[in-house]
């Protein structure tokens, strides 16, 4: 029962890690129980269950090379379920979810991300916020719909948003207007963030936004790609539609965590 209702709560928990652009959960070590970690640069959460406590602990812990990593508590559940009841796994995954998703914590992951797209002479890399202000020049209702967006969800989902809000439109502009100077505008804005771009920004470009544009569109916007951008974008255009075999997954370095938070 214990290994379900963990189960359950990691699988509540990925989709909006992932969203804040979070690796997927992997197994990470501990004594006494089970543990999941999702990894972002610096930042880590873990989901954690003490079987000999029977606990379910939400953590976060900064990482740093060469150094133990030193875990804190941010929210703390006993479970004891009686029978198959699950219905006490779905409201430590509840509040595990709100935790997350709090505006602080959110804020965290923002800096952090900053930080980490900071280049050597302290500019940063351009990010998909950036790409969108661009893109505001060609769809002004853009700055309407970052702010709805903002309030439902107390950020951007960039990679949802792009291809929600920005692929349906870049997509009826190249089919409305194919020889418009907004086209050759758009284009020239996705080649120069493409070039510029920390790797979210490129993945929204030609994950959310050119690949979500039907072949009629992408016919009228692939000849102004720049040379990189339609090098790379080939390839995954190629791929659309089609199942890709799995690369075989990679073995997770095992560590042994320590506990700061005994009770």
């Amino acid at each position: 029962m214990e290994l379900k209702a963990f189960d359950l709560i990691v699988e509540k928990l990925t989709p909006a890690l992932l969203a804040q652009e979070f690796s997927a959960p992997e197994d990470y070590e501990v004594e006494n129980g089970k543990a999941k970690v999702f990894t972002a640069g610096d930042l880590a959460y873990g989901v954690f269950y003490d079987a000999k406590t029977k606990r379910f602990d939400l953590k976060s812990a900064t990482l740093q090379e060469g150094k133990d990593i030193q875990w804190k508590s941010l929210s703390t559940w006993m479970f004891e379920p009686e029978g198959e009841d699950i219905s006490d796994a779905e409201s430590i995954a509840n509040d595990f979810l709100e935790t997350v998703e709090g505006p602080k914590r959110i804020e965290m992951v923002r800096q952090n991300k900053k930080k980490r797209n900071k280049k050597d002479d302290g500019t940063l890399d351009a990010d998909p916020q950036f790409l969108f202000n661009r893109l505001m020049a060609v769809f002004p209702e853009l700055r309407e719909e970052m702010a709805q967006e903002r309030v439902r969800y107390g950020r951007i989902r960039y990679f949802t948003f792009a291809k929600e809000n920005i692929a349906p439109k870049a997509e009826a502009l190249a089919k409305s207007q194919p020889e418009s100077d907004a086209v050759t505008k758009m284009c020239t804005i996705l080649n120069d963030v493409y070039g510029n771009g920390d790797m979210d920004a490129r993945s929204v470009i030609t994950a959310a936004i050119l690949n979500s544009m039907d072949d009629a569109s992408y016919t009228v916007v692939k000849e102004k790609l720049s040379d990189d951008l339609a090098k790379v974008y080939k390839f995954s255009r190629g791929l659309k539609g089609k199942k890709i075999k799995p690369e075989k997954k990679k073995k997770f370095k095992k560590i042994v965590a320590r506990n700061l938070n005994e009770m």
